[in-house]
């Protein structure tokens, strides 16, 4: 991390929307916030349309309002998304889940939107290869100074969002350049949650383990937004209707609205990052066939 300096005062004799992310040392025996240098250059790699939103709604919208540059990358257009048989993996609500993306990026007055352009659910299927290759190309377009990604767990154990770490993980070592957080969750968070979650069976995936979480000193940034930042984040959410109107109803709008105000990352393990590379023979063996994947947008 660089450019550290204390929080006390700084943050808010600075525009709301351009305040520093947060990040966590020890001092001793102690706890300390720290901020943090926002990201000049952002890439977010996501599998389905809103999970950008959820993650990292509020670390974009801080990055534009400083004057940076933010370019989502997303894998699929979320087309199973549904449970009306009548939409479900249908051309017609796969470009309405891509509508609202726009909206929602829009929102936060991000534009560079792209696709790798993979079948909704079915990332784990896909040629490995060919989507490390496709994601090291648009890395190496932005040649962004932060990644953020799902970490190995994906967050909810999704078998698309898995897949979209580990890919973007080798992406990222090769290229050999800028940092990569995964997104992540507190123990905090998830205890304090934990009845919710429960209730609404979020993390049912993890068949009864519960999802990962890190202790605060592990987080590398962290995102605590204010009321006008929530506003914003909000916003971005509500352009996802197909996806986020139902569960905001069904967990009401106050609880709806608090439960990602804050956004935090950790940084890759070692072992992480020792676990995705690919044996040589086969990095020689690309053949670059994923280019042609991404359908890159201005």
């Amino acid at each position: 991390m660089s450019e550290y300096t204390t929080t006390s005062g700084q943050n808010a004799a600075m525009a709301e929307g351009a305040r520093r992310p947060t990040a966590y040392a020890m001092v001793g025996n102690i706890l300390m916030p720290i901020s943090r240098a926002l990201p000049q250059r952002l890439l977010g790699v996501w599998a389905h349309p809103d999970d950008e939103a959820y993650l990292s709604a509020g670390l974009m919208a801080r990055v534009v309002a400083a004057g940076g540059s933010v370019t989502v990358l997303t894998a699929t257009r979320g087309e199973k998304g549904t449970d009306d048989p009548d939409r479900y993996d249908q051309p017609e609500f796969a470009a309405e889940r891509e509508r609202e993306l726009r909206a929602s990026l829009a929102e936060l007055g991000v534009h560079d939107v792209r696709f790798i352009g993979l079948r909704d659910g079915e990332c784990d299927l896909a040629d490995p290869y060919a989507a490390i290759d496709a994601i090291h190309d648009v890395i190496e377009s932005v040649d962004p100074d932060t990644i953020v990604t799902f970490g190995p767990d994906g967050i909810t154990n999704h078998p698309d969002h898995r897949a979209i770490s580990r890919w973007t993980t080798e992406a990222w070592r090769r290229h050999g350049r800028g940092e990569l957080l995964y997104a992540t969750m507190t123990h905090e968070y998830v205890a304090e949650h934990q009845e919710l979650h429960d209730r609404l069976g979020v993390f049912d995936d993890f068949g009864g383990r519960g999802p990962s979480s890190v202790a605060r000193w592990c987080v590398e940034l962290e995102c605590s937004l204010g009321e006008d930042e929530l506003d914003r984040k909000r916003a971005a959410l509500a352009a996802h209707a197909t996806q986020t109107a139902p569960l905001a109803a069904l967990m009401g709008e106050e609880t709806y609205r608090e439960w990602w105000r804050d956004e935090t990352f950790r940084a890759p393990t070692a072992a992480e990052i020792a676990a995705c590379p690919l044996p040589v023979w086969m990095e020689a063996d690309l053949s670059g066939s994923g280019r042609e994947l991404v359908e890159a947008v201005s």
